[in-house]
């Protein structure tokens, strides 16, 4: 059986799948101990977990667990704070997370019209300056800052592909470097980018925007 998470640790676990297909896929339910959320400890089963099981039965009474949220619920109750307050803190989450388990509904933050607005344009600034993305998953900036002459055409045959424009129009923007070729992208498409270039001989930036401000800058 799974190791139980601090609240901490739970959200980063989250924070570590692509998308919100992957946290579907990944996992199923949130168990938790009772008490506040930032004392509790969690642990997120998988689709595999039935709850008859008697290993399971054994493993969440030895631990004082019960259900708390399905997972995807429990994302979506994060997802909701980042929108509202980008730069929350693990406070915050738990703040949220407690109101949504108690009131089945999410929590309205001060100065936010509606609980599924989002923060002002220059919040939103100010957290991605500090390298922090817009979602609760890992979101990459690829930019081809370099290109040698030799490999133009061949760059803006992957640029056309990338850009979903025409390799004519590729042509001139590979050479008027630098040319954006995605920006908060999910980590399994920046990779494919990155590897395509990387084929030709070609190293585009990249840049990494972690999921909640004391994670560390995220890596492909």
């Amino acid at each position: 059986m799974a190791e139980l998470l601090t609240l901490c640790q739970a959200l980063e676990a989250i924070a570590a799948c692509h998308d919100d297909r992957d946290v579907w896929d990944r996992y199923g339910w949130v168990y938790a101990t009772d008490g506040d959320e930032q004392e509790a400890m969690f642990w997120l089963s998988g689709h595999d977990v039935e709850d008859d099981d008697p290993a399971v039965q054994a493993f969440v009474a030895e631990h004082g667990l019960s259900p708390y949220l399905e997972a995807a619920t429990f994302a979506d109750v994060l997802e909701v704070q980042k929108r509202q307050r980008p730069l929350s803190t693990l406070d915050a989450y738990a703040h949220a997370l407690a109101y949504y388990s108690e009131y089945d509904a999410f929590a309205q933050v001060a100065g936010i019209e509606e609980a599924l607005d989002e923060a002002p344009a220059e919040e939103q600034q100010a957290a991605r300056a500090l390298g922090v993305g817009r979602g609760i998953f890992a979101a990459f900036d690829v930019v081809l800052a370099q290109c040698p002459e030799t490999r133009v055409k061949d760059a803006a045959r992957l640029v056309a592909g990338v850009l979903e424009v025409a390799v004519g129009q590729a042509l001139p923007l590979c050479r008027a470097l630098p040319l954006e070729l995605g920006r908060d992208l999910q980590r399994t498409r920046a990779a494919a980018i990155v590897a395509d270039f990387q084929a030709l001989g070609i190293g585009p930036e990249v840049r990494g925007y972690r999921a909640f401000p004391w994670m560390a800058a995220p890596a492909l």
